[in-house]
């Protein structure tokens, strides 16, 4: 299985960085922050295995 290949500009990109920045700025802990950041990115490649998807988005996140 080949992930999809996702630049910054795309639509997923962007709703899985600003979930995640977004949770961060109100205090939310960096473990809810990324499970958000996961499930937008679930919500938009649900071809991709969940199990996939945190190495998937790891390097997107800072």
């Amino acid at each position: 299985m080949v992930e999809p290949n996702c630049p910054v500009t795309a639509a997923c990109h962007l709703a899985v960085t600003r979930a995640y920045s977004a949770l961060k700025e109100a205090g939310a802990d960096e473990r809810v922050a990324y499970e958000a950041a996961e499930t937008v990115y679930a919500w938009h490649h649900p071809e991709v295995p969940r199990q996939r998807v945190p190495f998937v988005i790891a390097d997107w996140l800072p």
